[in-house]
């Protein structure tokens, strides 16, 4: 079992849910392809196997500060 996280770049989730895949590519083709129908490309996301394996990550973007 896999699963998708997305958040902006405060750190709030805008989406959380199980991901079906049988192994870890078809779990990275799919959470791209889910992230690219929703426009949640540049958002920071994780694709994880649920023991905790992460498959897939983008972090939050660096915030300047003054």
């Amino acid at each position: 079992m896999y699963h998708l996280t997305v958040y902006d770049q405060d750190g709030n989730k805008l989406h959380d849910a199980p991901l079906e895949a049988d192994h870890d590519l078809e779990a990275r083709i799919k959470g791209m392809e889910w992230l690219k129908q929703h426009h949640y490309e540049e958002c920071p996301y994780r694709i994880f196997h649920t023991s905790g394996r992460l498959i897939a990550f983008q972090s939050h973007k660096g915030k300047i500060t003054g």
